[in-house]
C-alpha cells in the first residue's frame, strides 16, 4: 500500500460518501487526485463535504469544556481500568495535551475512523462511550492546530492537522501522517561489565509502550487553574478505579470517594422496553461535589441541574431536593452506557429522555423513603425545610385532609382553581406523600400491661410487656387521636428481656378498644406508645403535636377555634394590607389583634436581618390567598407579604405568640430570610437565578450567617426578645378565621 503523507479532511469524507475510500487509500498521488475530481464532478452539491465538516466542527460545543470532555472520553475508552490519563499545559497556556496509556491507533484507524466524521471504531465495544465518530472534530473549534502521536505494539504514527483559509470557521483542514521509529528493546549493558557481573539469562524484549497523546494549540490561551477547573467539571466524578486523571501532575477526580450509592432503578428504553442497565443515584458533599443534580455517564458530566424537578406535579420532590442541596449535598445520577446521548453529549437523546426522567424520579423517591429519612447526618445538616415537609403532612392529617397522590395528573386536572406557587407546591400535587405517611420512620416502644378496670392501680413492673416498633407517621397520628402517645422521657425503665418482636404495631385496626378510657384522659387501658425523641424528625413531629395541643388549651372559651377548611375549598382572598389598615378595617373580627402582634414580630425580625446585611427594611403586609397557597411572597421587589390563610404560617405564628418556641421562631426566620433574599436579588440578578438558582441559595446562606454573627457580637438584638413585648395585652393567640377576614374586607370595599 502506498504510504499517504498528505491530504484534506474534505477529500477523505468525499471519497467515503461516493464509496471509493479503499481505492483512494491504495492509489498513488495522481490516482487520488483523479478520484477526488471524479467524485466532485458526480456530486449534486460540489461543496457538500466542506458543509458537513463545518457543521460537524462548529455546531457541537458551546464552551471549551465540551471538546476537553470528548478527548477525555476517547482516552477513557482506549485505556485499561485504573490507568493514568495526563492533561498538561504550557506556562503560557497556549498548548494543552491529553495523554493516555491505551492501545493506540493504527494507520488505518487514523485515516478511516479518526479523520472521517460519523464513523467510529468503537462500535460494538460494551464499555465504550463514544459512538458518533465526531468527538475529535469538536477539538478543532478551540484548537485549529492539533498533533496526535500514537503508538501500538506494531508501530507508531504522528498526525499533524492544520487549518486552511482565514478563520475561525476555516473552510477545510489538512492532515499529514508520518511514521515514528519503532522503540528500542531493553538496552545492552555497558562495555567492560561482563567480567564484573555474573552471567545471567538474557532479559525478554521489553514490550513497546502504547498510548495516544493529543496536543492542542489553542486559539485562546487558558490558565492552569482554569484548565484544572474545567477538567474537574467535565471528569471530576470519574471513578479512580476506571482512570486516574491528572492535570499538571495533580489528581482531579477525587470526589467519587465522597459519594455513596443511595438508590438504583432499572431503566427501560423505548420502543422495545428492554432494560439497558440501571440508573444509579449517589449523594455526598465536599470538594468537587456541587450542590446540584449532576447527570453523568462513566463519570463524565452530561448535564447539571440546579432545580432537578421542574413542573407542578413534582412539587414535593422539588422541595425535598432544594432542602438537600441547600445544605451542601450534591446528587449524582449515573446513566448506564446503553443510554444514548445527543451528538454534543450535553443531554440525553430525545428518544430516551422520558425514560430517564421517570427513572430519575423513581430513584429519588427510593432515596428519600429508604435512605434520606433515616440518615441522621443528612437530617441534621439540612435547614428546617426537610422538617417542614413533615410539618405540612402532619397538619394536613390533623385536619383530616386527604393527601392526593397525583402520579400522572397535572395541577389543572386535580384542581382547576389551583394557581402555580412560587416557593412550594400545593398539597393537591404531592406525588408520593402517601409513601412518606406510611414509611416506618419513628422508633417507638409499645407497652401492653393487660386490660385493667377503670380506676385500678397500674400493673407491677414485672407484669409489663413491651416491644420495639418502627411506626409510621399515620400510625402515630392515630395513637395521638386515641390519647395513648407519650414521649420516651416518660417511659418506664423496662428490662430488655421483656422485649417482644419488632413487628409493626397494627394501630390502623379500628376497634372499640382503641378509644381512650372514660375518666382517664390521655391513656388507654393496658396500652401506651412511647415515641423516641432522639431523631430530628421525631422531635419535629412531637413539637408539632405540642403546638397543636397548646394552641387548643390557650384559645378563649368564647371564641373557639374555627373549623378546618375542607380540602379543595375555594380560596378566601383578602387584599394586601398593612397592620394599621388591618386593625381599622377588621377591628371586630376575633383574632385580629393577634394577627397584628404577629406582624409586629415579623417587622422586628425583618429589621434585624436588614441591619445585619446592610439592607433597607421591607414593608410588611398581610394577605390571604392573593398569590396562591405560598406562606409568604415578595410582592414588588421591596415588600414582603404574609399569607394569613396558610396553614403553616398560622401554626408558626400561633406557636411564637404562645411562648418562646425556638423551633417555630427559627422556621419563621427562615421563611423571612427566603423572601428577603428574593428582595435583595430582584434588582440585579436575572429572574431564573433570583428565584431558586445557585446565586439565590448562596445569598440566603450569606444573609443567615450575617444575622447570626451580628447577634453573637451584640450588633443586633436577638429578635426573639421582642416576643414578650408583642404579647402584651393579648388575651388569646388564636388568629382570625380566613373566611371572616375575607368577609370583613369585602364589606369594607362594598361600603367604599
Amino acid at each position: 500500500m502506498t504510504q499517504i503523507s498528505y491530504g484534506l479532511f474534505s477529500e477523505l469524507l468525499l471519497v467515503r460518501i461516493h464509496g471509493r475510500a479503499e481505492a483512494y487509500l491504495e492509489g498513488s498521488s495522481a490516482e487520488r487526485l483523479a478520484l477526488v475530481a471524479a467524485c466532485r464532478s458526480e456530486a449534486t452539491v460540489p461543496d457538500l463535504a466542506q458543509r458537513i465538516l463545518s457543521r460537524t466542527i462548529y455546531a457541537q460545543a458551546s464552551s471549551r469544556i465540551g471538546p476537553l470532555r470528548e478527548l477525555l472520553q476517547n482516552a477513557l475508552d482506549a485505556s485499561p481500568a485504573g490507568a493514568r490519563i495526563d492533561v498538561r499545559s504550557t506556562e503560557d497556556g497556549r498548548e494543552v495535551s491529553v495523554t493516555d496509556q491505551g492501545r493506540g491507533m493504527t494507520r488505518t484507524e487514523l485515516l478511516t475512523d479518526l479523520l472521517v466524521p460519523f464513523r467510529s471504531g468503537k462500535a460494538g465495544e460494551l464499555d465504550a462511550i463514544g459512538e458518533h465518530g465526531i468527538g475529535f472534530f469538536s477539538a478543532l473549534e478551540i484548537a485549529p492546530w492539533i498533533e496526535v502521536v500514537t503508538a501500538t505494539p506494531s508501530g507508531g504514527h504522528r498526525l499533524l492537522v492544520a487549518p486552511l483559509g482565514a478563520g475561525p470557521r476555516h473552510e477545510d483542514f489538512s492532515w499529514t501522517l508520518l511514521p515514528l521509529p519503532r522503540p528500542f528493546s531493553t538496552p545492552s549493558p555497558p562495555a567492560g561489565d561482563h567480567a564484573a557481573r555474573p552471567a545471567r539469562a538474557p532479559a525478554p524484549p521489553r514490550r513497546p509502550p502504547t498510548g495516544t497523546s493529543v496536543r492542542l494549540s489553542l486559539a485562546q490561551p487558558i490558565s492552569r487553574p482554569a484548565l484544572a477547573a474545567e477538567i474537574a467539571a467535565a471528569a471530576g466524578l470519574v471513578d479512580p478505579a476506571v482512570a486516574r486523571i491528572h492535570v499538571d501532575g495533580a489528581l482531579v477526580n477525587t470526589a467519587r470517594a465522597r459519594l455513596r450509592r443511595a438508590a438504583e432503578v432499572p431503566l427501560r428504553l423505548p420502543p422495545s422496553g428492554d432494560i439497558c442497565g440501571a440508573l444509579e443515584l449517589f449523594v455526598g458533599r465536599g470538594d468537587g461535589i456541587e450542590p446540584q443534580l449532576t447527570i453523568t455517564q462513566k463519570g463524565l458530566t452530561v448535564a447539571t441541574r440546579v432545580d432537578p424537578f421542574p413542573g407542578p406535579e413534582l412539587g414535593l420532590h422539588r422541595e425535598l431536593a432544594r432542602a438537600i442541596t441547600a445544605a451542601g449535598f450534591g446528587l449524582v445520577a449515573e446513566l448506564p452506557l446503553g443510554v444514548p446521548l445527543n451528538k454534543g453529549r450535553s443531554a440525553v437523546a430525545a428518544s430516551a429522555s422520558a425514560a430517564v426522567e421517570a427513572a430519575l424520579v423513581a430513584a429519588f423517591e427510593r432515596f428519600i423513603l429508604r435512605d434520606a429519612l433515616y440518615d441522621r447526618e443528612l437530617l441534621r445538616a439540612v435547614d428546617h425545610r426537610l422538617s417542614s415537609v413533615l410539618d405540612r403532612l402532619v397538619h394536613a392529617a390533623l385536619l383530616g385532609e386527604s393527601i392526593t397522590i397525583a402520579s400522572a395528573q397535572t395541577a389543572d386536572e386535580l384542581d382547576p382553581l389551583a394557581r402555580t406557587p412560587t416557593v412550594a407546591a400545593p398539597e393537591q400535587v404531592i406525588r408520593f406523600a402517601g409513601g412518606l405517611l406510611d414509611a416506618p420512620l419513628f422508633r417507638s416502644i409499645v407497652v401492653d400491661a393487660g386490660q385493667r378496670p377503670p380506676g385500678a392501680p397500674p400493673a407491677p413492673l414485672g407484669q409489663l410487656h413491651w416491644r420495639g416498633a418502627a411506626l409510621t407517621l399515620r400510625e402515630l397520628l392515630q395513637a395521638h387521636r386515641a390519647g395513648v402517645l407519650r414521649p420516651l422521657e416518660g417511659a418506664p425503665l423496662l428490662p430488655s428481656t421483656q422485649a417482644r418482636s419488632t413487628a409493626r404495631w397494627p394501630l390502623g385496626a379500628s376497634s372499640a378498644a382503641s378509644e381512650p378510657a372514660a375518666g382517664a384522659p390521655g391513656a388507654r387501658p393496658g396500652e401506651l406508645v412511647y415515641l423516641a425523641l432522639d431523631e430530628p424528625l421525631a422531635l419535629a413531629f412531637w413539637r408539632r403535636l405540642a403546638t397543636e395541643g397548646t394552641a387548643a388549651q390557650h384559645a378563649q372559651p368564647a371564641a373557639a377555634a374555627p373549623p378546618p377548611r375542607p380540602p379543595g375549598a375555594a380560596p378566601c382572598p383578602m387584599p394586601r394590607t398593612s397592620r394599621d389598615v388591618l386593625l381599622k378595617t377588621a377591628a371586630d373580627v376575633p383574632g385580629v389583634r393577634a394577627a397584628a402582634a404577629a406582624m409586629t414580630i415579623i417587622e422586628r425580625l425583618d429589621a434585624a436581618i436588614s441591619e445585619s446585611a446592610d439592607l433597607p427594611t421591607s414593608p410588611i403586609w398581610a394577605h390571604q390567598d392573593l398569590y396562591g397557597p405560598d406562606e409568604m411572597a415578595h410582592t414588588d421587589g421591596s415588600g414582603i407579604s404574609v399569607n394569613l390563610a396558610s396553614a403553616r404560617v398560622r401554626a408558626l405564628l400561633t406557636a411564637v405568640l404562645l411562648r418562646d418556641d425556638a423551633v417555630a421562631f427559627t422556621a419563621l426566620t427562615d421563611l423571612l430570610l427566603h423572601e428577603k433574599t428574593h428582595v435583595s436579588l430582584a434588582s440585579y440578578v436575572p429572574r431564573p437565578m433570583a428565584e431558586h438558582g445557585t446565586s439565590f441559595y448562596r445569598r440566603k446562606d450569606w444573609m443567615r450567617r450575617r444575622l447570626l454573627a451580628a447577634m453573637a457580637s451584640g450588633a443586633v438584638v436577638d429578635p426573639i426578645r421582642w416576643l414578650a413585648v408583642a404579647r402584651r395585652g393579648l388575651v388569646s393567640s388564636a388568629l382570625p378565621a380566613p373566611e371572616e377576614l375575607s368577609r370583613a374586607f369585602q364589606a369594607a370595599a362594598a361600603a367604599a
